[in-house]
């Protein structure tokens, strides 16, 4: 009997020494090409584009500016870079496409786990209360 549940414990033990680690929510490495083809897809959603030379301008500039980005740079060339994608984008679009452009909200959360919910509005009151 004792021989029976060492093979079991031994089989048991087999099986878990062969099974593929878990690795946790690791993620494709994005390309340039990428996620500029889901930019210029969200913007051309959003502004109602229909040109085609237009929306083949926006994906270069997403492109370009997504390679930039990648390279690793610090604050301020990244924010030199966005001024000049709005600057070469306000050169595309219309005036009309241009401001529903700059006037999006963008709702990401801060943290990857952090929800889109607002605080609880009664939650400072009730901190206030308690003695």
């Amino acid at each position: 009997m004792k021989h029976i549940y060492l093979a079991f414990i031994l089989l048991l033990v087999s099986t878990f020494v062969q099974a593929e680690p878990i690795v946790p929510n690791e993620q494709p490495q994005r390309t340039p090409e990428d996620v500029a083809r889901k930019q210029t897809y969200r913007l051309v959603r959003e502004l109602n584009l229909t040109d085609s030379i237009v929306i083949d301008s926006i994906y270069r500039i997403n492109i370009r500016h997504n390679r930039l980005r990648m390279q690793g740079m610090t604050r301020a060339q990244e924010y030199n870079g966005l001024q000049q994608f709005i600057e070469e984008l306000r050169g595309i679009l219309t005036e009309e496409q241009f401001n529903v452009f700059m006037n999006q909200t963008v709702n990401v959360p801060r943290h990857p786990h952090a929800s889109y919910a607002p605080a609880r509005s009664d939650s400072m009151t009730r901190k206030q209360q308690a003695p």
